[in-house]
């Protein structure tokens, strides 16, 4: 009984330490060695949900502008930026979430395994939408996309305000902990 307890523990451990599904595309070729200010700019006409929520967008400039200034990089307004920033939400209907558990036994040359699959959703019944975060930098000088980076599921309207600045606050920093990227190897 008490392996299973920590096998219980361990599994949903690593259900809530997982964090939201990131992924990043940039410009091998850019230079970002001398990227120091930033300013925003707008998103793209083509992006729908921005101003959707102004609260949502207010708390992800504020995750993004603190996430910058962590490393060094500061707002510049009143001259010409090294590079431009910009976020856009993109929603999609919310999907059910369902659940399966689990659970192996062995002892000496045999073993034992059971699995269940749960029925019911994970987290109740699926309605609404749910956001992606979309990061997008542009060198200020060409105007060109260099780095891009989007955080799966993370806006959701239906969060208590103090879990969104949470969830909002650890997508940007997992999206941001890969800008500037790595140098290219020589």
């Amino acid at each position: 009984m008490k392996m299973l307890t920590v096998c219980m523990a361990a599994l949903a451990l690593s259900m809530g330490c997982a964090g939201p599904d990131v992924h990043y595309d940039y410009d091998a070729r850019a230079s970002y060695q001398g990227l120091r200010t930033y300013d925003w700019y707008a998103a793209p006409t083509s992006a729908k949900g921005v101003g959707r929520n102004p609260l949502m967008d207010t708390r992800v400039r504020r995750a993004v502008e603190a996430e910058l200034a962590a490393r060094n990089l500061r707002r510049e307004t009143s001259a010409d930026p090294d590079f431009l920033v910009t976020y856009y939400p993109l929603f999609e209907a919310r999907k059910a979430r369902h659940g399966h558990v689990g659970l192996g036994l062995g002892l000496g040359g045999r073993g034992l395994g059971m699995g269940v699959g749960l029925a019911a959703p994970i987290g109740g019944h699926p309605k609404g939408q749910i956001g992606s975060i979309v990061l997008e930098i542009q060198d200020f000088k060409t105007h060109t996309l260099i780095w891009k980076a989007v955080a799966d599921q993370v806006l959701d309207d239906e969060e208590a305000p103090e879990d969104a600045d949470t969830s909002v606050a650890q997508a940007v920093r997992k999206m941001l902990s890969r800008f500037p990227p790595p140098a290219p190897r020589s």
